[in-house]
């Protein structure tokens, strides 16, 4: 476990799990989108097995940061009993990053966009402002193609980009504040 899941299972007294998708980091195999929904559907299923609350789902919280929200969007919409669900500067699909175009639909990937609409559980969105890889647009959308019984209060930070959202002290403490919040609206 590297030190920041560490850190926010210490601070957030949860147990985090952290895999790579096939073909990521250090995993091998090859990087596709059916692979990742392969992946995280074993984790999922694992860990509703072995460390949810009581075996039950809905003391599963997933977390998607970047392409992450592609397989954690894929879990929460086939997993209705999901405790909850945090999008990191999470993209409406994979395509639309690249353009918002609807011309090339079909060779689209990680359609975020339409899965985020049969998403039945709590939602925390977290978007930098100042995003230059992932527009806080993709974010503002999907925390308004969500169900409103869905809706969590989203973080749109202010001065930060993709991947320092949590840089910096009171940064940190404020990502704490927020995600704790989230955390213990589900338990509610």
């Amino acid at each position: 476990m590297n030190l920041t899941q560490s850190f926010l299972a210490r601070h957030l007294n949860a147990n985090v799990i952290v895999y790579d998708y096939s073909g990521y980091g250090q995993s091998g195999g090859v990087p596709m989108e059916k692979n990742t929904y392969r992946d995280i559907k074993l984790v999922y299923e694992w860990t509703a097995k072995h460390l949810a609350y009581e075996k039950r789902e809905e003391s599963i919280v997933v977390y998607g940061q970047s392409v992450g929200s592609g397989p954690s969007c894929y879990i929460a919409k086939k997993r209705q009993n999901i405790g909850g669900l945090i999008l990191h500067s999470p993209f409406t699909s994979g395509m639309r990053v690249l353009t918002p175009s609807r011309a090339l639909a079909c060779l689209d990937i990680f359609p975020n966009i339409d899965r985020i609409k049969h998403v039945s559980c709590p939602t925390l969105v977290i978007h930098g402002m100042k995003d230059e890889e992932v527009n806080v647009a993709h974010g503002r959308a999907l925390y308004e193609a969500l169900k409103d019984d869905c809706k969590r209060e989203p973080w749109w930070v202010p001065d930060r980009g993709h991947n320092d959202i949590m840089d910096g002290g009171s940064h940190l403490e404020e990502y704490l504040r927020r995600v704790k919040r989230f955390l213990a609206s589900i338990d509610d």
